[in-house]
């Protein structure tokens, strides 16, 4: 395994989430989306979120999912209706999906939320994980793919396509699926690590999906991920892969965005180009994943490791399976480059 492979697996083992919180996760959301579809006007439900796409890191907090209400049964719901709020029928959908829940799980409350319910089981396992259930309230959009989803403080609605984006982040082959899901999971540990973080989770997940179209070890990946994420969001925000929604927000400028993504691709860069070196790559991964890996306590003076680094200047160019190097002066396979 490369010395870049190797701080990566180190990453992954602090920050993979727990496989029994997550069974834990998946049982409470099929409980909740079955009490929920016994409610009046209900037509199906789904699933949707990082539990159902395989990208849950750290703590198991929630399980996303949603139901979808028959048009007939509320012709005045929504933009393709006479675009009332659901917040009367929601509100009837609590009293109705509680009972149920408590017949499994006593202590469960639950609460209204602005796109529709949150329960809470209140059954902890034994290290604090105690994942609630996100219950989204939709309608199908009548002319146009995907569902009309609520936001009851404003009040209006959104449309989105939830089932999309989980169709989209597990499509493939299952090389493929993994190594996608392992990168954009990596993608959000690096991104919490900041007490502000620059773009949400979805995001990182649409970045995702365009970047990693091929499979590739997990070290070139993540550096074909940041690459290509800096190189986007420097021209424009993340169109929805669904083209439902419009672009995705960022949560700070975008200078900021692009700044931290530079500052990771080149992270990736450096250790790649040096990966026979061990200390040289931990010092260039901790600046990219600087909650988990610790700086190398003794790596020479500063003006020797400078020097080790200093071995090439590699530029990058793009091939269908990720990137090659043009232009390097060594031998060794080059992921350093310039921007633009």
């Amino acid at each position: 395994m490369s010395e870049t492979a190797s701080q990566i697996r180190n990453i992954q083992k602090q920050t993979n989430a727990d496989d029994e919180a997550l069974a834990l996760a998946r049982e409470r959301r099929t409980v909740v989306l079955g009490a929920a579809t016994t409610f009046t006007g209900i037509s199906e439900s789904y699933s949707s979120g990082s539990l159902a796409t395989g990208v849950v890191t750290g703590e198991v907090e929630d399980a996303d999912g949603g139901v979808i209400a028959d048009r007939r049964c509320y012709p005045w719901l929504g933009p393709d209706g006479d675009d009332e709020s659901p917040v009367d029928v929601v509100a009837d959908m609590q009293a109705h999906v509680g009972p149920i829940v408590r017949e499994q799980y006593p202590d469960a409350v639950v609460k209204t939320m602005k796109r529709g319910l949150r329960v809470f089981v209140n059954e902890p396992l034994t290290d604090g994980q105690d994942p609630y259930v996100d219950l989204v309230f939709a309608m199908k959009r009548k002319d146009k793919a995907g569902l009309w989803i609520p936001n009851m403080a404003i009040p209006r609605w959104d449309p989105a396509d939830p089932q999309k984006h989980v169709e989209l982040l597990n499509s493939g082959e299952q090389a493929l699926r993994s190594v996608r899901a392992q990168t954009i999971r990596l993608g959000k540990v690096w991104n919490k690590q900041f007490s502000e973080p620059a773009v949400c989770s979805f995001n990182i997940c649409a970045l995702g999906l365009e970047a990693i179209t091929a499979v590739l070890p997990i070290e070139e990946a993540l550096f074909t991920f940041f690459d290509h994420a800096a190189c986007a969001l420097a021209v424009r925000r993340t169109e929805d892969p669904a083209g439902v929604s419009g672009p995705i927000n960022l949560q700070k400028s975008k200078d900021i965005v692009v700044k931290r993504l530079w500052k990771a691709r080149d992270g990736l860069a450096e250790a790649l180009e040096h990966d026979d070196a061990a200390d040289a790559v931990q010092a260039a991964m901790h600046r990219v994943f600087f909650q988990y890996i610790e700086e190398p306590a003794a790596i020479g003076s500063k003006n020797d490791l400078a020097d080790r680094l200093r071995v090439s200047t590699p530029r990058l160019r793009p091939v269908a399976t990720g990137v090659v190097p043009v232009g390097t002066i060594n031998t060794k396979r080059s992921f350093g480059g310039r921007r633009g």
